[in-house]
């Protein structure tokens, strides 16, 4: 998987070269077709729009739009989302994760191998238990249980509706990249790069995910209210919170911290 990349890596052929437009479709939680990848932005919006056409036609709803990069007819949702793989490859798998609220995240982490992708469906964070498998030749799902509900992991072998070496969307101006740095013992660990909001925060997860295994939740919330002059916006039942509702509290913070030994501090900036 190549979703994030340091710094350093960040130029014009990884711009060029590793924007990805992923369409979705999906029926409730589930991915009904085969993810398509496109490498112009234009080009996927025209097939989502034919995609909305044809299920609007099919089941006989309405086409609504919430927002840009989304249809929803009924209970089929098509999403365009904005992703990025700087390898070139014969295959792309696309993983989409449904956490026990219905959201999707990541939306479209892309993998260049199947055994990439199948040891990110099959191997569950702390706190999941797989219960259901289901693998085809093309696709991997697991069920997994959780406090409150269920989760899944899902992958598909995409589908990429363009020629590897078609010129994509190249943006004229500043891109805007978005980031974090982690620091263990006052020592940077050198800053990890997205070309999205989203991409970073869903990353951050993750790697607070990883963290809680060794360290406990109440004393990096506790710190981090500190060291951000928030302890008065804590509630007052903050110390019956699951990990779930801490990470997602400190994910609302640029600077995350239990001290001089653990630290991560997201930015965002501008690169031309």
């Amino acid at each position: 998987m190549s979703d994030a990349r340091t710094l350093g890596d960040v130029s014009q052929r990884l711009v060029a070269a590793g924007e990805w437009w992923v369409l979705l479709v999906t029926d409730g939680f589930t991915v009904e077709l085969p993810p398509e990848l496109y490498r112009n932005r234009d080009r996927a919006e025209r097939e989502g729009d034919r995609w909305a056409h044809l299920l609007s036609v099919r089941t006989g709803n309405a086409i609504e739009r919430p927002f840009e990069g989304r249809w929803e007819i009924g209970d089929h949702w098509v999403r365009l989302v904005d992703s990025f793989l700087p390898e070139e490859w014969p295959e792309v798998w696309v993983g989409t994760y449904w956490g026990r609220d219905g959201s999707p995240e990541p939306e479209a982490a892309l993998f260049t191998a199947v055994a990439d992708a199948r040891a990110w469906a099959l191997e569950p964070a702390p706190g999941r238990l797989a219960y259901e498998t289901h693998e085809t030749p093309w696709s991997i799902a697991v069920t997994y249980k959780v406090r409150g509900g269920d989760e899944e992991a899902e992958v598909h072998l995409g589908k990429v509706v363009a020629d590897l070496h078609e010129t994509p969307d190249v943006p004229a101006a500043a891109v805007t990249l978005y980031g974090f740095e982690v620091s263990e013992g006052l020592i940077p660990q050198g800053p990890v790069m997205f070309f999205s909001r989203g991409q970073r925060d869903a990353e951050l997860r993750r790697l607070l995910e990883r963290e809680l295994v060794h360290r406990e939740w109440p004393d990096l919330v506790r710190a981090t209210a500190n060291g951000n002059f928030a302890d008065d916006e804590l509630p007052s039942d903050w110390l019956h919170w699951d990990q779930t509702q801490a990470i997602g509290w400190l994910n609302g913070f640029s600077f995350i911290g239990n001290g001089d030994d653990f630290e991560i501090r997201s930015f965002e900036t501008g690169v031309s």
